[in-house]
């Protein structure tokens, strides 16, 4: 599975059990490239906003880290990744550039992965958004 992340600078991704952030350019952009994606109830709002959504499949599931399957997209925002890890081909992190109060961090060591892409654009409550994409370490093509 691919996981889709949006983070603080100190990977921070939630506080009081609210999201940190959100921005509808991260979203157009995420709805660019997948033609599923799977989301928990609670990030559904975020989905719900966006106007044109593509034509992606958007899969509401409490547990949709457990159905995901290869090569398939999960926006993550409250759950905890580490039990994942082995099925995680690519993270994808979007990046606010900024520091925010956190209470739940991401949980993945991130030292195993290598960028294979990063891009910056302006958002439309950040003036920077920073796009990693990551792939295991030695798992990188040409």
């Amino acid at each position: 599975m691919n996981v889709i992340l949006c983070v603080d600078d100190n990977m921070g991704m939630m506080f009081n059990k609210r999201r940190q952030s959100r921005d509808g350019k991260v979203m157009e952009d995420v709805l660019k490239y997948a033609r599923k994606i799977w989301i928990h109830p609670f990030s559904e709002k975020l989905f719900e906003d966006v106007e044109d959504k593509n034509d992606v499949e958007i899969i509401v599931d409490e547990n949709f880290l457990q159905k995901a399957e290869k090569g398939e997209h999960c926006f993550v925002e409250n759950q905890e990744l580490m039990s994942y890890s082995d099925n995680i081909e690519q993270i994808i992190i979007y990046c606010w550039n900024r520091k925010y109060p956190s209470d739940f961090k991401l949980d993945l060591d991130l030292n195993n992965w290598e960028p294979k892409e990063v891009t910056e654009f302006v958002g439309c409550s950040h003036e920077k958004i920073t796009k990693t994409i990551l792939e295991k370490a030695g798992m990188k093509n040409g």
